[in-house]
């Protein structure tokens, strides 16, 4: 069986990776280089010679997830990581910060803030996590919590992650939403891993151990047409490929622009897709601590600041390679970094409350008339766990007796 995937990025290579012995395939990419999300640079700085991530970048220091096991299927071992403390610092314009969290050398004196107490004794608090569809604002009005520790920490937090502004964020997946939130207010920070070759690195691995996958970078699709026998590609270059499935590892609207109209219409299975609706993100690497606290003791490794009805993240490098680097969003900044080393930008997917409710409508029609879906938008609080376990779920349909199955996790 022929296979055409469409995206090379980590939800589309694995999909590739874990098919590769019982299906042919090709990969479609429109970028110049494969990785997606995964975008990595390598330089030297100080005299530190490292790989610095622009997207995708911790991993969870749980060996049983999907990421990790995907991670040691393709060679990955302890040399290759380094685990960093996941600490938070939140604060707004020309204010003292809201939130320090605890940072492994941070010094004593260094207070937590006025939102650390009522935020932590609301996430200490939670119980059972709420249902997928329940929105993030109904779980913050159930407790009596200061707009502080609402709209600089909790409600920061999440709009950070998703390019959406801090009033929308009432409308989020509650459960998406803790899922981000888990250790903000820890006596401890929480250990994350970051791969010292960067996340493209990994895309780079899987794409190595593909032997029946055929790589086209640099081609963007055009066009897709049903056909009697499955689906034609057709390339901006004017090439024509055709395939008996059809993999989608690419944002819904992209997926809704390459389709037929006929396919994604009012009452057509996908046109679910139309309820996706991706938020635009640019990220900076850059030299200069612009956006950080002005008080160095209170920096973390996430550094959130409010402004202007938005929330931005600066991550530093300092505890993870000892420099300081930092990789900052710059959507909606009045004020840029003037030692920008890269630039980059993605789309973002807020998952609200309806969204979870059109991820389940997109699980009912995975497969119908040939065509599959796969990437990080397809299920849950949409990371790369997400995109991992959404490649593994189409490759169970199309290639049940793939022995590389195994290697990941059930989710």
């Amino acid at each position: 069986m022929r296979v055409g995937i469409v995206g090379a990025g980590i939800a589309g290579l694995v999909t590739a990776w874990l098919i590769d012995e019982v299906c042919t395939a090709v990969v479609v990419e429109a970028r110049s280089r494969i990785g997606g999300n995964a975008r990595s640079v390598t330089g030297c700085v100080d005299g530190v010679s490292a790989t610095f991530d622009l997207g995708a970048q911790e991993i969870a220091a749980d060996d049983s997830s999907p990421h990790s096991a995907l991670l040691t299927a393709v060679g990955f071992g302890e040399r290759h990581f380094a685990d960093i403390p996941s600490s938070h610092t939140f604060w707004a314009d020309d204010v003292s910060p809201s939130l320090v969290g605890s940072h492994p050398g941070r010094p004593a004196g260094v207070g937590h803030g006025p939102a650390w107490e009522p935020v932590k004794s609301f996430l200490d608090g939670l119980g059972e996590p709420p249902a997928w569809d329940v929105p993030f604002g109904e779980v913050v009005a159930s407790r009596s919590l200061p707009p502080q520790a609402v709209d600089h920490v909790l409600y920061a937090l999440i709009a950070s992650l998703f390019g959406c502004a801090v009033p929308e964020v009432a409308g989020v997946s509650a459960r998406a939403a803790l899922t981000y939130l888990a250790g903000v207010a820890s006596d401890e920070a929480m250990p994350v891993r970051i791969l010292r070759g960067g996340m493209e690195s990994l895309s780079w691995a899987v794409a190595g151990q593909l032997t029946r996958t055929e790589i086209r970078t640099g081609t963007a699709v055009d066009r897709i047409e049903r056909t009697e026998g499955g689906y034609v590609l057709s390339d901006t270059a004017g090439g024509r490929c055709a395939v008996e499935r059809l993999v989608l590892a690419v944002p819904p609207p992209t997926a809704v622009r390459l389709l037929p109209e006929s396919m994604t219409a009012p009452g057509r299975p996908w046109h679910v897709l139309h309820r996706f609706a991706c938020r635009p993100v640019r990220y900076a690497l850059h030299l200069d601590p612009v956006y950080m606290p002005g008080d160095r003791s209170r920096w973390s490794t996430h550094n959130v600041v409010s402004h202007d009805g938005w929330a931005e993240s600066s991550f530093w490098y300092g505890p993870s390679y000892g420099v300081d680097v930092f990789k900052s969003q710059i959507t909606h900044r009045s004020v840029l970094p003037r030692q920008v080393l890269a630039t980059s930008a993605f789309e973002a997917l807020p998952p609200t409350a309806d969204l979870v409710r059109a991820q389940r409508t997109l699980a009912m029609v995975q497969g119908h008339e040939g065509l599959h879906f796969a990437g990080h938008y397809t299920a849950g609080p949409g990371d790369q766990e997400t995109a991992i376990d959404s490649a593994a779920e189409v490759a169970r349909r199309l290639a049940p007796g793939s022995s590389r199955l195994r290697h990941l996790t059930t989710p």
